[in-house]
């Protein structure tokens, strides 16, 4: 260490300098490479454009569109004569006359009202059948997730034709589909088929007005799905 000492004393500090700078000739082409790929770097940067990231897709305005279609009466139901421009056209989906009969419309006819798409045009199909058929528009409020401002947008598009309910015979229908009945509850079913077992039969529904669980309201509720004969 002392000798070293020495004899960097001796050397003059421009031959220190040397020293300590010097490179071999791995390492000067090793500072070569890097210079170079700085120099491409910043070539790139100021002559080739910056290359924009793809964006992911967006469907959103396609699902508006799609909710408002199955929302509207739709255009295709419409005679082709009377369409001319997409302008008309519109103005058409907005007052187009046609109108539904409840007890015998699919679920593709219920599409064709505001609002109406297809889970909710099954819920008004199964609620009908557990029903056995409507006998006023005013029934819809009793499907679940309707309220009052879908109902009076659609009400003037629908009508109802109950003759072709056929009511339950109180006589020889199961207690199981007694009771499955929306407006028939569990005791006054049970108070039916134990009347009907205990007088071998019913004659007349006011024969009902006896039941304990018997109320004027539930009854005239029933009164269009059920009878005796």
């Amino acid at each position: 260490m002392q000798n070293w000492s020495e004899a960097a004393e001796m050397m003059k500090p421009t031959q220190i300098i040397k020293h300590y700078l010097s490179f071999s000739r791995g390492e000067q082409r090793g500072i070569i490479i890097l210079v170079l790929i700085v120099l491409l770097i910043n070539v790139f940067r100021i002559y080739i454009p910056n290359v924009r990231r793809l964006k992911p897709v967006d469907f959103s305005a396609f699902r508006i569109e799609l909710e408002r279609f199955q929302g509207q009466p739709s255009s295709q139901f419409t005679d082709p004569a009377k369409r001319s421009d997409s302008t008309e056209s519109n103005k058409s989906c907005q007052n187009i006359s046609f109108i539904i009969e409840l007890n015998r419309a699919d679920t593709l006819d219920l599409q064709r009202l505001r609002g109406i798409g297809p889970s909710f045009a099954r819920r008004i199909t199964g609620y009908r059948k557990r029903l056995g058929g409507f006998i006023s528009t005013d029934q819809l409020m009793e499907v679940y997730g309707m309220d009052s401002a879908r109902y009076l947008g659609i009400r003037k598009y629908l009508r109802v034709d109950a003759s072709i309910i056929q009511p339950m015979n109180l006589n020889t229908i199961s207690f199981k589909k007694l009771i499955a009945h929306p407006y028939m509850t569990y005791e006054l079913a049970k108070e039916i088929a134990l009347y009907r077992k205990r007088h071998k039969g019913i004659g007349n529904l006011e024969e009902l007005n006896g039941l304990k669980n018997y109320d004027s309201v539930t009854f005239s509720r029933l009164r269009s799905y059920i009878s005796v004969k």
